[in-house]
């Protein structure tokens, strides 16, 4: 009785996916309400030539870039909201912990990837823009950093408890 117990827990769906599908599109979107609208460090594409934003075209070419970046962002959302619902009804393991654990990590993963390819590859735009930028830079990088480590210990240790449990 306790393998066929094992086999099922085995097969359950867990939170992880979603966890992260939904941290990558919310934290995106606090990225570009944050530091794009409300504080107005920079923009989508304001560290380019082509686009500055000191002119019409430029923050034209820098509000539609900003613009399919949240489209991009509520799409990650609503993946993780799908993922969350399906995953709920096939009654997922895990628990609310775990499943903010997971969020944290997906908005990590945003923030290194976003990071290295936009900030760092790309040259698009940084973190705040002017003075001590590859401060900022590795700052984001750095607390994305430490968002997945966080976001994963924490996951990790209560599906831990939950097993010991069972």
């Amino acid at each position: 009785m306790a393998t066929a117990h094992a086999d099922v827990q085995a097969r359950r769906a867990t939170l992880t996916a979603p966890g992260i599908v939904l941290g990558l599109g919310l934290g995106g979107f606090l990225d570009g309400i944050v530091l794009h609208q409300i504080v107005q460090w920079h923009n989508m594409l304001s560290s380019t030539e082509r686009w500055p934003v000191t002119t019409l075209e430029g923050m034209e070419a820098n509000m539609r870039a900003d613009g399919l970046f949240h489209t991009a962002t509520w799409i990650l959302t609503v993946s993780g909201l799908w993922l969350l619902w399906n995953a709920l009804r096939d009654d997922a393991y895990g628990s609310g912990r775990a499943l903010i654990g997971w969020m944290l990590t997906g908005w990590g993963i945003f923030n290194v990837v976003e990071g290295l390819i936009d900030h760092q590859l790309l040259g698009l735009h940084n973190v705040h823009e002017g003075s001590n930028e590859l401060a900022w830079d590795l700052g984001f990088l750095a607390f994305g950093v430490a968002l997945i480590v966080g976001g994963w210990l924490l996951a990790r240790g209560d599906e831990a408890r939950r097993v010991a449990r069972v």
